[in-house]
């Protein structure tokens, strides 16, 4: 059992230790800032054992990730300086064997569990402000979250941003993460999960000399960032913990953000004191998009495909028709949009089309709340709308003010009932479903340019929303 002492190529020896020095800058390169920040740079070396080389992770979630994507890399990459390497193990503190431990913490690296500046910022470049899409659903949070990053002087030392899941929290505190470090690079940001709190807590409390190393990694920053604070809702030591943080940071001047599912009053499981101390916190809500917003979220998220798949294209009508009848998170939108770069692969590269569109949604499209909508509800919506009869609306007539309100009526069927195209047209008076088609792609490129058409079919799609 020793340190490594591996030699390099050229046999000069340099030892375990300065290999994984030089290999780190290596990963660095290969794996990009943010994903070495986030799990390479915690990573220590701890010790060789019969020519295998330790190294501790601090969580098990980042444990799992760096066997997955990282170990073959690093090993190929020590054994370049150390060509006798017997391989490489990624282990957890307590999986570390007690009489490796001494040597680790004395002669390879002091202990830490993860990084504290720059933050540990795990997601991808798009999540920052540039790309979250904003409206009255989410106006007020972004505000803030802008207001957070661009300035250190807290006026608010615990803020609680909460929604149901899917509304794009993780998505806004990752933003601030990123654009705190850009605006002040000394400001000490630390972002983490609370399954990633939870975890390296009780890791902590199982090795109890690392208890101090884990509340100076998370009461170091100047800037805390905890996602899905509600898992460690009804862990009591934990939730004690957490409640300690942030009294340290609050006393140091220091700012706490907090993304949870619910606010303080629906947590289950929280600590009362805990609770009330969230309750006195500033908070803001997410609540789901609503049609306007979801187009524009699929205009994101079709661009930010097309980004890696050139050429990736989707119909405008075919994205009206999912904002239209998904009532559905963010997320899932993206799911969907996924769903249609694999039907656009299929295709050989052909422009999404509604009709196609469709049929690769077509499970999704139906869990929507969109079911009871009928024909015939959007036929007595729309009459209504322009003052006529459904009777007048479905005349044979090409008069300008009765073929404009029923191609508008046809177009609101293809786009919020689940009728097929030869049936909408059989319930508009035998019309062919080439008619139907017409009128539906005829009224989306219109909308298109006309912007007080576009307000006029979403309002509507909201009546027809709201009819009992």
């Amino acid at each position: 059992m020793h340190q490594g002492d591996g030699v390099r190529r050229d046999g000069a020896g340099i030892g375990a230790a300065r290999a994984y020095e030089l290999v780190r800058k290596e990963l660095l390169t290969e794996f990009g800032a943010d994903f070495f920040r986030s799990y390479i740079d915690p990573l220590l070396l701890v010790a060789e054992v019969d020519g295998v080389l330790l190294f501790r992770a601090g969580t098990r979630i980042a444990q799992e990730r760096l066997r997955q994507q990282v170990q073959h890399r690093l090993e190929a990459r020590m054994r370049a300086y150390v060509p006798a390497l017997g391989g490489v193990q990624i282990l957890l503190e307590h999986e570390i064997p007690e009489d490796v431990r001494d040597l680790a913490d004395a002669r390879i690296a002091p202990p830490r569990i993860a990084p504290v500046a720059p933050s540990a910022v795990r997601y991808g470049d798009s999540y920052d402000f540039d790309s979250f899409c904003v409206d009255r659903s989410n106006e007020r949070a972004f505000a803030v979250a802008q207001m957070i990053a661009e300035s250190s002087d807290v006026t608010f030392p615990v803020w609680l941003l909460h929604s149901p899941p899917g509304c794009g929290k993780t998505h806004l505190i990752t933003a601030v993460a990123r654009r705190a470090m850009q605006v002040n690079p000394e400001r000490k940001v630390l972002m983490l999960t609370g399954q990633e709190f939870l975890e390296s807590f009780q890791s902590a409390l199982h090795k109890k000399r690392d208890a101090s190393v884990f509340k100076d990694m998370v009461r170091a920053p100047d800037l805390l960032i905890i996602d899905d604070f509600h898992r460690i809702c009804g862990k009591k030591a934990t939730e004690e913990e957490a409640f300690d943080t942030m009294n340290d940071l609050m006393r140091r001047g220091g700012q706490v953000v907090l993304a949870a599912n619910h606010g303080a009053e629906g947590l289950e499981g929280l600590d009362e004191t805990l609770r009330a101390k969230l309750k006195g916190a500033a908070a803001t809500e997410i609540t789901e998009p609503d049609a306007t917003l979801r187009r524009r979220i699929l205009d994101a998220r079709v661009a930010h495909h097309s980004r890696s798949s050139p050429g990736f294209s989707v119909a405008p009508s075919a994205l009206d028709m999912i904002a239209q009848r998904m009532h559905v998170t963010g997320r899932e939108l993206d799911g969907a949009v996924c769903q249609l770069l694999i039907e656009w692969k299929i295709s050989g590269g052909n422009e999404v089309t509604f009709d196609s569109a469709a049929n690769a949604l077509q499970a999704k499209l139906s869990d929507t709340a969109e079911r009871r909508i009928t024909v015939q509800l959007v036929q007595k919506v729309v009459a209504r709308h322009f003052g006529m009869t459904v009777q007048q609306l479905l005349e044979r007539t090409r008069r300008h003010t009765i073929a404009r309100p029923r191609q508008i009526a046809m177009y609101l069927a293809c786009t919020m009932t689940h009728a097929s195209l030869p049936d909408i047209g059989q319930r508009f008076g035998g019309f062919d479903h080439t008619t139907i088609m017409y009128a539906r792609d005829r009224i989306a490129q219109l909308s298109e340019t006309d912007v007080n058409l576009k307000a006029e079919l979403e309002g509507l799609a909201r009546a027809i929303r709201r009819e009992p």
